[in-house]
């Protein structure tokens, strides 16, 4: 009897062993030494549902979730058995000529849920990809190039989602990028005087931002459906990170009834954390204005559209996510966590507000007079704004073993993204580390201070 083969054992081996030499050499050095310095350079281990186990046995609750990747939880034993029958199927893959069967259905499963007629999709491997396919069908249906999005939106990092991108950080340094307009979220007159002037494609916009964790206001998706359509922009809903459940609802935009978009965007949580996809769901009419022909079959189309793995692994998510009933846990989850955070912060004074639905959550930390005064200095405000929210986190991680985000040093927002799996005691144990760490670097200069000798400490190897 041949013995059995374990090759990804051995591989992964290989990977370890050489981890040093081979990203040094490489990979991304700056990420290296950031992950160095902030303490979350670890070896990890295995996973299951929302707990990461390092190399030393530590568990840790991940309230990053691979940035909302992994809703129905790491290693869910349905989703592996399910990947596992189609490799083992022998189902071919990217025959290319073909009407891909669990793509059709798929296709059809995702827009029976979707407000609206949403009845034609496209599927890609990422959100941005599946951002650039709006964007080049809202520009075909209108004749117009422009687009327009929110202050502080997210939605990718290619060059044309970058466009798209409200953060000028992420935009600096990579040239002339598309024809592209920045308003504040939540602004309707602001959106009806750039709608007027008939520049723009589209208006991306997510109901909740990424980076801010900011919920778009009751009736505002509503009012900007009416909005676009009166000036013939097309409304795309960017449901990359809030999709799948994580609000609470299975789309984010479900909050507001009246909400009709052109298109939705759906990626991360879609398959589970198992295999990238990405989709794009548009109305037929729009559809057709790019897909009007033969000819015109192939004029957007991607090589990895529709693999097997990631149109079962989607599939799989849809049903485990009902089966699960993961969109109510993560309302109800939701409100439990920010309840406790919400105590927490009147009890400390250490934040501003719990933003977010369900279970996409932050809240803004709020600096005392002595890290405002620091901050304004030559030098050592500098410091002051890499060390302070990023302290928080890192203290959770070391100390509490949480596993959050800060998601930019300028807004300080701490920001929470488990799996939608969590269970009450885990999430009852995320706020009481919240509680902790409120208690021992609020006030005066000890988040700068305690950040700035995590950092030393991990930069001289005792991490």
């Amino acid at each position: 009897m041949p013995e059995p083969r374990h090759d990804f054992a051995r591989l992964l081996d290989e990977a370890r062993r050489g981890l040093d030499a081979n990203y040094t050499e490489h990979g991304n050095p700056a990420f290296a030494r950031m992950l160095r310095l902030t303490g979350f350079d670890r070896a990890w281990r295995s996973a299951h549902g929302a707990i990461l186990v390092d190399a030393a046995g530590r568990e840790y609750i991940d309230c990053i979730a691979g940035y909302a990747v992994h809703g129905i939880g790491r290693a869910h034993p349905d989703m592996i058995a399910a990947l596992a029958d189609a490799l083992e199927s022998g189902h071919p893959n990217w025959v290319q000529f073909e009407r891909n069967p669990l793509a059709a259905l798929l296709a059809r499963r995702l827009s029976e849920r979707v407000p609206g007629d949403l009845s034609r999709v496209f599927f890609s491997n990422s959100g941005t990809e599946a951002i650039e396919c709006a964007l080049k069908l809202a520009r075909r249906a209108t004749g117009r190039s422009a687009v327009l999005h929110c202050d502080l939106a997210f939605h990718g990092l290619t060059l044309g989602s970058l466009a798209a991108n409200g953060n000028p950080k992420l935009r600096d340094g990579f040239g002339e990028l598309g024809d592209s307009e920045c308003i504040p979220f939540n602004d309707l007159a602001a959106l009806e005087r750039a709608l007027s002037t008939k520049r723009f494609a589209a208006f991306l916009v997510e109901p909740v931002q990424g980076k801010t964790c900011l919920a778009a206001a009751p009736g505002y998706l509503a009012e900007a459906s009416r909005l676009t359509q009166r000036h013939g922009t097309q409304f795309v809903i960017d449901e990359v990170q809030t999709g799948i459940g994580r609000t609470g609802k299975f789309l984010a935009l479900e909050h507001d009834s009246g909400c009709r978009p052109d298109m939705v965007v759906l990626s991360k949580a879609l398959a589970g954390g198992y295999v990238p996809v990405g989709a794009t769901l548009v109305r037929d009419d729009v559809w057709s204005k790019t897909f009007d022909s033969m000819a015109r079959a192939l004029v957007h189309a991607s090589t990895f559209q529709g693999g097997v793995l990631a149109m079962t692994a989607a599939l799989m998510t849809l049903e485990i996510h009902d089966r699960e009933r993961l969109s109510e846990r993560a309302r109800d989850l939701g409100a439990r966590m920010a309840a406790g955070f919400r105590e927490s912060i009147a009890r400390h004074g250490a934040a501003d507000e719990v933003r977010g639905l369900g279970l996409i959550l932050g809240f803004p930390l709020r600096k005392s007079a002595s890290e405002k005064m620091l901050a304004r200095l030559p030098l050592l405000g500098s410091l002051e704004q890499l060390a302070f929210g990023q302290s928080f986190a890192m203290e959770l991680l070391e100390t509490h073993g949480v596993l959050c985000q800060v998601t930019d040093s300028h807004t300080n927002l701490l920001k929470f993204t488990p799996p939608l799996t969590i269970d009450a005691a885990q999430c009852d144990a995320v706020v009481r580390a919240v509680d902790a760490t409120f208690g021992s670097l609020s006030g005066g200069l000890r988040a700068t201070a305690t950040g700035a000798m995590h950092a030393l400490r991990n930069a001289a190897g005792r991490v």
